[in-house]
């Protein structure tokens, strides 16, 4: 039997929290329904408050924790939390630097360590991350890139495992999370079963169709901002950098320094993606020809549009109107 621990902390997503302590406690049906002899169930499930408090109480649910932990803890799950902001992240963040031996001897004693969503950034604050890769909900992508140079983000992915330690991408990825989890321990065939009982798509590994620039924290860079709403202005125009820097007032070479210190992107590199963010949007409320739309974001040749589209977004233009229009 695996032991498994949920980790609970102040301001933990209540869905997240109860979500992951589910996708197990299904595991374990599904597993005594294939196997009624079994007498024991594939994993255990407990919560445990990062403070070592017996309960935690948020909106009307109250959690039991359990304030001994077990001789041997397989897995260490960190759900989401409500922190979008720069401000309320560096909270959660702050506590769990104060942590982060904790974290350390877990994983040297061989526990997964597993964290959804915008939980990837208490993760990655207690150092586990540095030198690995990670994912996270993508409209917090920027920052977390800004925060955590040392680590290579990798947005498209919907989970990305480094070493002992793996993180998802936005909100319900967690489910992907732990599917994952449970394919390593009980295998892709089981892990694939339960992926039909609770309805999830296991083959979505990327959450790149839903990469946006719209970001929820913004960075500070008030000259590099204007130059971005100046690129959204006038997105179908061509690009001169250097007539875009004179503009500005900046050299080339400090355009670029700075809006890639802001952005994570050269001026161009951002470009592009406000220009596949437009056309998505085209996809999902029109129904204007490929060519036409092609027209309207600033490309000429359709075919050189569509391997564009399909690399930012994983789909072709026409696989992604289908599924995403309204």
């Amino acid at each position: 039997m695996k032991s498994l621990l949920v980790l609970v902390y102040p301001g933990v997503a209540l869905g997240h929290l109860t979500g992951m302590a589910e996708v197990f406690r299904f595991a374990n049906q599904l597993a005594q329904y294939q196997d009624a002899l079994s007498l024991q169930p594939r994993y255990q499930v407990q919560f445990y408050h990062l403070s070592g408090a017996s309960s935690y109480q948020a909106d009307g649910l109250q959690i039991t924790c359990i304030t001994q932990l077990p001789a041997q803890i397989d897995a260490l799950l960190i759900p989401g939390n409500y922190a979008h902001q720069a401000a309320e992240l560096e909270q959660v963040m702050t506590l769990f630097r104060a942590h982060k031996d904790w974290f350390s001897d877990l994983q040297q004693r061989g526990t997964l360590l597993a964290a959804g969503c915008n939980g990837s950034f208490a993760l990655a604050a207690t150092g586990l991350l540095d030198g690995g890769k990670a994912t996270t909900c993508w409209f917090l992508a920027e920052y977390f890139q800004q925060l955590f140079p040392q680590v290579r983000l990798k947005a498209e992915a919907s989970v990305s495992r480094s070493g002992s330690c793996l993180t998802a991408g936005a909100t319900t990825a967690y489910l992907q999370l732990c599917l994952q989890l449970i394919s390593e321990f009980d295998g892709v065939r089981f892990s694939s079963q339960l992926a039909k009982v609770l309805l999830v798509e296991p083959s979505l590994h990327s959450q790149a169709p839903f990469l946006s620039v719209q970001q929820l924290v913004s960075h500070q860079d008030e000259r590099i901002a204007a130059v971005q709403s100046y690129l959204r202005k006038n997105l179908a125009e061509p690009l001169d950098l250097q007539q875009l820097a004179q503009r500005f007032a900046m050299s080339g070479r400090t355009l670029i320094r700075r809006f890639k210190s802001a952005t994570g992107d050269t001026p161009m590199a951002w470009l592009q993606k406000l220009r596949i963010d437009k056309a998505k949007n085209l996809l999902e409320t029109t129904m204007m020809p490929l060519e036409q739309l092609t027209q309207q974001i600033g490309y000429e040749d359709v075919s050189s549009f569509r391997k564009l589209f399909q690399q930012y977004t994983q789909m072709t233009p026409k696989a992604y109107r289908n599924h995403f229009f309204q």
